[in-house]
């Protein structure tokens, strides 16, 4: 596989964005199109497990190395999981969800292999934009078309932040490629492009202090929808952040504080304001904030330990999360609406429990494995005090995420949500997503050696 076939994983879901835009006049409908996307995402998966690793597309602009190949197979992966549960449980019309969805993991796929500063902001934006419009996708529900507007305007303005720091970037190396970014001679102003550029990977990665309109956002929008926005473009968004930390940290030592310092920042103020809400989405979105801080933690260590941890914990962290917020969408967004849930669907329980288990970072589960490799890397890099902080704030984490399967297991169930009907492609998607935490936990190793080292 050579040249633009390299791209067949993106042109597959492009097919998908097609269909769903004319799914109106094509068999099936909308549910028609969330299926044929998600069959499509599927073998963009497997097309992209099966691409050769060292090759580079457009003079160098994309690298297809493993750690975008790792990526956009986590990528493509995801979205068929969303794409199976919206055709099981989508009401009315979801084919512009669908396209979005597409075009958001398509700008994603791509962002996984950039490698120079334009096109990152190109695929960038690409994987960001649509995510805002399926925020307030349902133009019925206020509070989804308040979030969207929060989470937009705050996205701009910390863009265009961000493209001014690039812009000294390009002044002071006098290129935009990764391999020929430097500040070494700059002195303050290095810095201060460094920083401006990292405020706005920061704001898409909902990290500390540059989270603040996520909470509001998350719980605007529809569950369905925030399961995706939420886990599936920071996968991307992990592996651009160690390419460009890979890029600068030789030239910019300061990196590694700034780093450790949004890192510690997100996991405390993350995990603590988890602890007092009721909402499930804006519990979620202040443990997003949470697991980008240790993400960030293992980036601080700027060793390719901890790039390769990052990125592993991006995916490790997606998959639960990915089912739990599609089981909110089939319960309810409150903590109090799973009451019951052990006694009208016992299977959905026991996966709640699985991916609940993962999250706080208990074995066998993806998470535990994930948190280990990343809390490794910060330990060999000499950041012994700032893994204890971790460890004590994932502590933390624990008794908001209990909350929940106390309700689902030990709460009354009087007056709870009756069964819902059966949605074969949604449970299947569900199921999935409990299983890739149990087999992939235990698969660690070998996914860490197919990724392959990463340079920094």
């Amino acid at each position: 596989m050579t040249g633009l076939a390299l791209l067949i994983p993106e042109l597959l879901l492009l097919v998908g964005v097609a269909w769903a835009l004319f799914a109106e006049r094509l068999p099936g409908g909308d549910r028609g199109a969330a299926t044929v996307g998600a069959a499509l995402a599927a073998v963009a998966a497997l097309v992209a497990a099966l691409s050769p690793v060292g090759a580079s597309l457009f003079d160098g602009l994309l690298a297809m190395d493993g750690a975008a190949r790792f990526a956009r197979v986590g990528v493509a992966a995801l979205l068929a999981v969303w794409l199976l549960w919206t055709a099981g449980r989508g009401e009315g019309r979801i084919r512009e969800a669908v396209a979005f969805a597409t075009l958001s993991a398509l700008g994603g796929m791509l962002m996984c292999g950039a490698n120079e500063l334009i096109t990152l902001v190109l695929t960038l934006e690409l994987a960001t934009m649509p995510a805002y419009v399926l925020i307030g996708y349902r133009k019925n529900r206020p509070q989804g078309l308040e979030g969207a507007l929060k989470y937009f305007l705050l996205s701009m303005l910390t863009s265009l932040v961000m493209l001014y720091g690039m812009s000294f970037l390009y002044g002071i190396s006098g290129s935009t490629r990764f391999d020929q970014l430097t500040v070494a001679s700059a002195g303050s102003l290095g810095l201060l492009a460094v920083l401006m550029t990292y405020i706005g990977m920061f704001a898409k990665l909902s990290a500390a202090p540059f989270h603040y309109w996520t909470p509001d956002a998350y719980e605007g929008a529809e569950a369905w929808t925030v399961a995706f926005v939420s886990t599936v473009p920071k996968i991307a968004g992990a592996v651009a952040m160690v390419r460009l930390t890979a890029a600068l940290a030789p030239s910019a030592p300061v990196l590694g504080s700034l780093l450790l310092a949004a890192a510690v920042a997100s996991m405390v103020l993350g995990n603590f304001a988890a602890l007092t809400q009721t909402d499930v989405r804006r519990m979620m979105a202040y443990s997003g904030v949470a697991h980008t801080g240790y993400l960030l933690l293992a980036l601080a260590t700027l060793t390719p330990q901890g790039s390769s941890a990052a990125v592993f914990y991006a995916f490790a962290y997606a998959i639960p999360s990915l089912g739990l917020m599609l089981l909110v969408a089939e319960q309810g967004p409150l903590v109090e609406d799973f009451a019951g849930l052990a006694q009208n669907r016992i299977a959905a329980a026991w996966g709640l429990l699985i991916m609940i288990v993962s999250l706080i970072g208990i074995p066998p589960a993806i998470g535990f494995f994930g948190k280990l490799s990343l809390f490794s890397a910060a330990l060999d890099a000499g950041l012994a005090i700032w893994v204890g902080v971790a460890v004590l704030t994932s502590v933390v984490s624990a008794a908001y995420y209990l909350r929940i399967v106390r309700a689902a297991f030990l709460a009354s169930g009087e007056g709870a949500r009756a069964p819902l009907r059966p949605a074969p492609l949604a449970s299947a998607a569900v199921a999935a997503c409990v299983v890739a935490v149990v087999a992939l936990g235990v698969a660690t190793g070998p996914l860490l050696k197919w990724m392959g080292p990463l340079g920094l």
